[in-house]
């Protein structure tokens, strides 16, 4: 099995083996009996294989997804989060946690919530807001980060209700920020299986990043603190363009040397 993996481009081959084996074996043993189990492990086994040979992520066959120490729930289709944005979820429990309790928090584009389910288990006071356009995601994130979260379908932050105007503390994102000429360089499991809208930001990859610069303004609280995931080669203009609208920037550079985190005041 590890061998058609590997042949299949699968770097990590004989760990994603295992993962599948397991993932067939959780699911077979609903059968009601040994002979069955087996048999129903088998052929489940077998498609699994076949659908990562394909292509498919790995995360959306079997999901869920590692990130920071917990599984997150994930379904087909859906963005999977990258394991370079423990980087902005560091950032956020700091931001969060110098807000004070009961601090009001949103996690915008959120995906299926790594940033929030990461700030709801370990500051469990906090007023947690998810927002993003894809339904299915939305619904990913109520599950990881749990009841108490209000969830918004979301365009950029139009979407928002009112009440929330100048009281939220934090705001976290990863908006899409890969240029769009930039396709031929994403993973093919990405490009088929990811919304586009999940992973493109224009010609240079910022329209949206801009428009949460642009719209966060009357979001926030006083002294409230804005946190966006992008590239590095990407931080300056972010930036200046934040200080156009009134923000202080300072950037965070990830030990992978690309992924950047702009902390907006």
């Amino acid at each position: 099995m590890a061998a058609r993996l590997r042949a299949a481009g699968c770097v990590f081959a004989e760990d994603e083996a295992r993962i599948l084996i397991d993932a067939a074996t959780s699911s077979a043993h609903v059968a009601r009996s040994p002979g069955l189990a087996a048999q129903k492990n088998n052929g489940l086994l077998a498609e699994l294989i076949a659908r990562r040979v394909a292509g498919e992520p790995l995360e959306q066959i079997v999901g869920w997804v590692e990130f920071a120490g917990q599984r997150l729930h994930v379904a087909p289709g859906v963005f999977v989060p990258r394991q370079r944005t423990a980087l902005l979820a560091k950032a956020t429990m700091r931001a969060v946690e110098a807000a004070g309790a009961g601090a009001r928090f949103l996690e915008a584009f959120c995906g299926v919530g790594p940033v929030a389910t990461t700030v709801s288990r370990a500051l469990p006071e906090t007023q947690i807001h998810l927002g993003d356009q894809d339904d299915t995601a939305l619904e990913c994130a109520r599950k990881n980060v749990g009841p108490r979260a209000d969830c918004h379908r979301l365009t950029c932050l139009e979407g928002l209700p009112q009440s929330l105007l100048d009281s939220i503390d934090v705001i976290s994102a990863v908006p899409p920020y890969v240029p769009d000429a930039a396709a031929e360089f994403l993973p093919r499991e990405a490009i088929e299986h990811e919304a586009p809208t999940a992973l493109f930001g224009g010609a240079d990859g910022l329209d949206l990043v801009r428009c949460l610069i642009r719209d966060s303004g009357e979001w926030l609280a006083p002294g409230g603190v804005l946190l966006i995931e992008l590239g590095r080669e990407q931080r300056h203009t972010a930036a200046d363009f934040a200080e156009t609208r009134g923000f202080s920037a300072s950037c965070l550079l990830g030990d992978d040397s690309q992924t950047t985190v702009l902390e907006l005041r």
